[in-house]
């Protein structure tokens, strides 16, 4: 793996103001100093770091791991929410597949039994009756067999009863409702995966690590910077430009831009913000002449395909004119 060790920007402004100008004054070229854009990456969720992958100065591609939370505690829920979808779903495929015939027979079979139970209580009945008319039955007789017969007939619609809805299958409400368990129970396993994906801090592009923040072990709060990533393929200076010639520049006009450390080589740049406010010129603007005078900030994006430039080297540009 490929690692770049950044200048610091103080570094290279020391170096900058105590070095003599190198440009040509033909040239009119404008200074400035390389930066690359920088991303501060952390969690969204707070908890104690496990593993820290990178060191500073390394080089990392989009998507790489960087860092991991500890996430023993997150695993146990998502192996119990796994267990009652498949639950959910399994009741769901129950009624989907509707009764068993086993269970439709079994149900015939009871059917069958109150019946032969109600048709013996009828002819008991009718016997009770011709012996209460001719007196050699009490009438307690005559209401208890009346009453068994009545239990049978109700146990034999019940039967009926059961048969029929065996062989309708599940109702539209209950398929509802089952469905419903299941999308909840889903729902709630995709927030806990979702949260188990956040345990994992990536890249979310390829760049150099300027620096980390946190140790192995520390405990962070939600939004705690854990490392500092540098955009390799966005450099860019900020040009500081005399007051008397903003007024030539416009954003979208042509740069070429040189260093000292590629010399011969120059780097094609476009003018992306001109400044609205004047400021005085910084310290490590190295033209004493210069100091007293106010500036506007310039910013030149720069196109380093090969990603030579490095933050905090000074660059000298020459604006080829304003957009068309």
């Amino acid at each position: 793996m490929r690692k770049n060790v950044l200048a610091p920007l103080g570094l290279a402004a020391a170096l900058l103001a105590g070095c003599p100008q190198q440009a040509d004054p033909e040239r009119d070229e404008l200074q400035g100093v390389v930066e690359l854009h920088q991303r501060v990456l952390g969690f969204q969720l707070g908890g104690r770091l496990a593993k820290l992958e990178v060191q500073k100065g390394e080089h990392v591609k989009a998507g790489q791991e960087l860092a991991r939370l500890d996430d023993t505690l997150d695993k146990p829920q998502r192996d119990a929410q796994a267990a009652d979808v498949a639950a959910a779903q399994a009741q769901l495929d129950l009624l989907h597949a509707g009764s068993r015939a086993e269970d439709i027979r079994a149900a015939e079979a009871q059917v069958r039994g109150a019946k032969a139970a109600e048709a013996t209580l009828t002819e008991d009945v009718k016997r009770t009756r011709d012996l209460r008319t001719s007196g050699a039955a009490t009438p307690q007789q005559l209401d208890d067999v009346e009453g068994a017969l009545a239990r049978a007939t109700a146990e034999r619609e019940a039967a009926e009863q059961h048969v029929a809805a065996l062989r309708a299958g599940a109702r539209s409400q209950e398929m509802r409702a089952a469905q419903a368990r299941l999308e909840a129970a889903q729902a709630a396993l995709a927030a806990i995966d979702a949260r188990l994906v956040e345990h994992v801090l990536r890249a979310p592009i390829d760049g150099d690590i300027l620096d980390t923040h946190a140790e192995e072990g520390e405990v962070l709060g939600p939004g705690a910077p854990v490392a500092t990533l540098a955009e390799i393929e966005r450099p860019y200076i900020d040009l500081f430009v005399p007051e008397a010639r903003v007024s030539t520049l416009r954003a979208g006009a042509p740069v070429e831009v040189h260093i000292d450390a590629e010399p011969g080589l120059t780097f094609a740049g476009t003018v992306e913000v001109v400044g609205q406010r004047t400021e005085f010129t910084p310290r490590y603007l190295f033209s004493p002449k210069e100091r007293p005078n106010l500036v506007v900030r310039v910013r030149v994006a720069l196109k380093d395909p090969e990603h030579r430039l490095r933050a905090g080297l000074p660059a000298f540009a020459n604006v080829k004119g304003g957009a068309p």
